[in-house]
């Protein structure tokens, strides 16, 4: 199942009166990048967040966010570290003695110095509230995967009525370049003559026109191509999974088809249709950056 680069995933999970939340937001991107914001005390589990998002996700640029919320009456999240404030006091007292300061330590001196608090939470809490996380965004993916698949098939089924557009006006140009042969070849066999008037014939530049002259006015072999990539562009869409790059680089061998029958073109029906043709393809194109 194909799918879109764009999309948001949200999972949330409410345990021991501690509430998680995950939020993906996904946009297009060549490649997977993986940008990260999460409390600075489950920051040793990033890679591991970013391990999981990597075996479901191939492309795009994801911006994952984990917020946790707890009933804490108002405690604020973060604690005296007991050990700091002792060595930044014996520190200070050191200083007074070097310098011969008599003043007294007051606590405003101590706030001067971050370091004496710390995080209310320890290792033994990452390695609780860990399992909630993941958990919450293994739902988050889930809910990003279907939105994502959804734009997806969204996309496929634009893009599939394009290209049913393409074989349309590609017949056209079949017919309309069947139907100017008789014209074509009173035109090569006009040329012809100019070359042998007067009973003069360099055979070799003779040739050269014939075979010139015979190659403009046959687009069946692109036609040929161009059905083929057409067929294998739908071929490719029911493949689904990551199928972006695949499609971009059909698009781009679709597209010379149709810029050689424009080079071969001694129609204007048939350099209208051309022009069209182009601009579908162009279409394509655009939706084809979206998908994954």
């Amino acid at each position: 199942m194909a799918s879109s680069m764009t999309g948001l995933g949200l999972g949330e999970v409410q345990k021991d009166g501690t509430v998680v939340v995950v939020e993906l937001k996904s946009v297009n991107n060549r490649f997977l990048e993986v940008s990260c914001r999460m409390p600075s005390f489950l920051s040793r589990y990033e890679r591991k967040v970013r391990e999981i998002i990597r075996s479901r996700i191939k492309r795009g640029k994801l911006y994952v966010t984990i917020a946790i919320q707890e009933d804490t009456d108002g405690v604020l999240d973060i604690r005296v570290d007991s050990k700091t404030a002792k060595n930044i006091r014996r520190l200070l007292d050191e200083l007074r003695e070097a310098t011969g300061v008599r003043e007294e330590l007051r606590l405003e001196h101590f706030l001067k110095f971050s370091e004496v608090f710390g995080p209310l939470r320890g290792p033994e809490d990452a390695d609780k509230t860990w399992e909630n996380v993941r958990e919450a965004l293994t739902k988050a993916l889930a809910d990003l995967k279907e939105m994502r698949e959804q734009e997806g098939n969204a996309l496929v089924r634009d893009m599939s009525k394009r290209v049913r557009e393409l074989e349309k006006r590609l017949g056209s140009i079949e017919r309309i370049a069947q139907e100017n042969l008789p014209d074509e070849y009173k035109k090569m066999v006009s040329r012809v003559e100019k070359l042998v008037r007067n009973g003069e014939i360099n055979e070799e530049r003779l040739n050269t026109e014939i075979v010139l002259m015979a190659d403009k006015m046959d687009v069946t072999e692109e036609c040929v191509r161009l059905r083929s990539h057409n067929q294998l562009f739908f071929h490719t869409i029911e493949e689904g999974a990551a199928i972006g790059k695949k499609l971009n680089f059909l698009l781009q061998e679709m597209n010379r088809e149709v810029n050689t029958i424009s080079a071969k073109a001694l129609n204007a029906e048939i350099s209208h249709l051309v022009i069209e043709m182009k601009e579908e393809i162009e279409k394509i194109r655009e939706q084809v950056q979206n998908l994954e």
